[in-house]
This record gives C-alpha cells, structure tokens and sequence, in this order.
C-alpha cells in the first residue's frame, strides 16, 4: 500500500490553512491499527482540539485535557499557530484514539502527557511535523519515541513544510542523548540552564561536540552554537569563551584580546525594605533578572581558588602553570552564538 501524509495542505496564507483534510485512514509507517491497540491501552475520544498540540478527551466519562509528547506547536498568536491548531483539529477532532505514556505522567499544570494515536495508526506527533506544524522538542524523561521524531522534523525542515517556510523558523531538531545529529549531540539551552543534574550529560564523554539551541518564543529570536563539553573536574590549558553551569542560569565566561577572562552573571534583582515588625527584607522579585559583567578573582581565603564576586561563587581551581581545574561542567565556545542566558520562572529562555 503507498503510505501518504494524512495532512494536505491545499493552501497556506500567512498562518491560515485555506483547506486541509485528512485523507482516507491509512497505515501509519511501522505500525498497525492492532499495533495501536497493544501499544496505547487508554482509550478515548477527542472532543476538543485547543491548539496544535494540545486536546481534550472524553475518557471514562471525564473531560482531560492531554498534551503530545515530543513536539512544540505554535502559540495561537503566533505564525503558523492557528494553522497548526486547525491541522490538530482535521486529523483528531471526534476520533476514537489509544493513548501511550512515556515516564512522566503528566505536565505541572495537569495536562496528561500522551503518544495520541488514530484507530487507523498514524500518532498526532508524527503528522503534525510531517506537515510542518510543530517542531520536535526534547522533554527528558519522555523520550521513548524522539528519535523518529526528530527524523521527521527533518525532512520537512528540509522541504521547507507549514512553518519552515512561511515562518523561517530556525532548526530545533532535539536529538535524543546518545543519538547524534550531524557531528554533534544537540541539548535546549532551557535544559542547560535547568537545575540538579541532567541525564543528557550522562551520555557525554569530555570533548564532545554538543550544540546547543535555543527554540524561537516570545521573548526573543532562535539561536544555536556548537561547543566542547568538559565535565567537573577536567584540567584547562587557560581559558576560553564558554559557559560555565551554575544554578539556574548559566555564567558565560568571555576572553578579551589580552586573554583576560570575565564573567557574565545573571541575577536576581532585590528590592531591600523595611519593616518595623521584621526589619529589612532583601527577598527578590519574582521574574526580574539582570546581567552583570564581573572579572573573575581569587577567594581572599584561598587565593587558587577563582570566584565571581557577587554572589560568591567558585568556578576554576587555578593549579599553575596556566591550568585551571572546572569545578562544573563547562562548554567551551566552536562555533555559532554566545550569549548570556537564562531559564525563567515563566518557562522561556531570556
């Protein structure tokens, strides 16, 4: 049987779809309806479609609102975003669908998470990048499916399909960890700036190529770079333009003509008042961050040790000889965009 997109894109003005349709069922590739059945044990039908990557299901005779894993579509007021919501709703409103989880059961504002798929095969994930209107999107410890994902985003980056063309969206192909993309591993900046540990880096071996991208959001345009991983405890032979991971921001270290390093610091902006009951109180506010240029200094205390000033934070242990030991995880700057970074208590990347 000749495999076709279940999304046809008759005309596109804009972010509107003029016409588009679902073609007859077909057999999604690799899978069968019965595969389905054995694959995705929750079923439900879709009863509202919200956007294009977001519906809601009559399941067991409640309303849930489910979210795809894998993908990113646009905002409603976005370029593509109605378009994107109005693909979503031909393919899946008032189908029968099989549900699979991944690890993480849900998103923090109770949206269920789900591999969404048709009776007839095909999963809602896989169409919508077909047709160019979503972009794939590494969320750990959802990955069970990203790898094809990932793939199909590509070919239609490559065909310049839905938002690659009337959009100029930038590639945020999110190779899964341990699955390389080009000559390097690719990680969000998002997931870069997060805090704890990261199961991507668990992957990574010191000198690894990692490109790291950050996707296009309201708050400012895509960009993307190629850098060496090095983990803690690594020995430098002097310094470099880099970041360097520290809380939940990264500090971007930057080397001028006379290899002076200094040190782009993100932080928090405190608004200091009194109280007669409490006295003063320096507590931040919520969601207003700064940058500031700091040079890198001994600790008065133990002088091998580099700090940023404010706030008092370790980075290098200078051994001598022009070595200095990482004391996190650093990414030295190859090639592309260096730029100060952080992830905010809204969710985007400033």
């Amino acid at each position: 049987m000749m495999k076709v997109n279940i999304l046809t894109l008759a005309a596109l003005m804009g972010s509107a779809v003029m016409s588009l349709a679902p073609t007859s069922p077909v057999q999604a590739q690799g899978r069968s309806p019965s595969d389905v059945l054995e694959i995705a044990p929750e079923s439900a039908t879709v009863v509202n479609v919200i956007d294009g990557q977001t519906i809601q299901v009559n399941m067991n005779n409640s309303i849930v609102t489910v979210r795809y894993i894998g993908i990113t579509a646009p905002a409603l007021n976005q370029c593509m975003g109605t378009a994107a919501r109005n693909a979503n709703a031909a393919l899946m409103m008032g189908q029968m669908v099989r549900m699979e989880p991944d690890v993480l059961n849900a998103a923090p504002d109770g949206a269920l998470l789900r591999y969404v798929y048709l009776i007839s095969g095909p999963m809602a994930s896989e169409e919508l990048l077909k047709g160019g209107y979503a972009v794939a999107t590494i969320s750990p410890p959802n990955l069970k499916h990203q790898a094809e994902l990932d793939a199909l985003e590509t070919v239609a980056h490559r065909a310049l399909l839905g938002g690659w063309g009337v959009c100029g969206w930038k590639s945020t192909v999110a190779t899964t960890p341990g699955i390389e993309h080009g000559t390097c591993y690719s990680m969000t900046a998002e997931r870069l700036a997060s805090q704890g540990n990261l199961p991507e880096l668990s992957v990574l071996h010191n000198g690894d190529c990692v490109t790291i991208y950050k996707a296009a959001n309201p708050v400012g345009p895509a960009w993307s770079g190629d850098y060496i991983y090095h983990p803690a405890g690594t020995v430098l032979d002097g310094f470099s333009n880099m970041y360097v991971r520290w809380v939940d921001a990264v500090v971007m270290i930057t080397v001028d003509q006379n290899g002076v390093p200094s040190a782009t610091v993100i932080k928090d902006i405190y608004h200091p008042f009194y109280s007669p009951r409490f006295g003063w109180d320096y507590s931040p506010i919520p969601g207003s961050r700064t940058t500031e240029l700091q040079t890198l200094v001994p600790d008065p205390g133990m002088p091998n040790m580099l700090e940023i000033p404010n706030p008092r934070t370790w980075l290098f242990q200078d051994l001598g000889n022009g070595k200095y030991k990482a004391l996190t995880d650093v990414f030295i700057y190859k090639s592309g965009d260096l730029r100060p970074i952080y992830y905010a208590a809204s969710g985007y990347l400033y």
